[in-house]
């Protein structure tokens, strides 16, 4: 069986690697929708991002800060804020020090919800990676920032990769799997 190899794709027997990770991610939207608290107003999507705002809840974020935690465009990140400060999940303010910024909070009515929607991430997160070692999951998520490096190396997509997503990925694997990786990862080249 072959990735990507187009002589096994008449065969069906190429591995598509894009197609599995879009599936994943609609089913772990599914998830979301099913999962997400009736009282909360929001959809599945809004789910991380209310995580996220939490997490970070002591320091000033920005949608800038949302489109790279969460890999998506200025205009979308733009859509789903203002619908989540529509439906009173999230608090928009200005600052001083420039008018073109404007601060993100979650609101009292989100805040409400975010130790259900923490129990709920932690149970999709249980259920992702069972029957996964503690290894399997530091490779597999090494693997994915590669994948996501490659991506922004690309120059057509924007994104915030780590500095050196194929070196944090070396750090976390083991001996073998460091030895394994050098052999299969390409130089990396920035653009000026």
């Amino acid at each position: 069986m072959g990735i990507g190899n187009t002589d096994d794709a008449r065969d069906g027997m190429c591995l598509k690697p894009s197609l599995e990770i879009r599936a994943v991610h609609h089913l772990i939207g599914r998830y979301w929708n099913v999962v997400t608290p009736p009282e909360s107003t929001g959809s599945g999507t809004n789910m991380p991002i209310i995580l996220y705002l939490h997490d970070h809840r002591d320091e000033d974020v920005f949608q800038y800060d949302i489109e790279r935690a969460f890999s998506i465009t200025r205009s979308t990140a733009s859509r789903v804020l203002a619908l989540m400060e529509k439906k009173g999940l999230i608090t928009r303010t200005s600052v001083q020090w420039d008018a073109r910024v404007r601060k993100i909070a979650l609101t009292d009515a989100a805040g409400a919800i975010v130790a259900q929607l923490q129990r709920r991430a932690q149970e999709l997160e249980d259920t992702l990676f069972k029957g996964f070692s503690d290894d399997e999951q530091r490779r597999f998520l090494g693997d994915l920032g590669r994948m996501k490096a490659n991506l922004v190396a690309t120059g057509l997509v924007g994104g915030e990769a780590a500095p050196d997503a194929n070196a944090e990925a070396a750090e976390a694997a083991t001996p073998t799997e460091q030895s394994e990786q050098s052999e299969h990862t390409a130089p990396t080249t920035t653009n000026a």
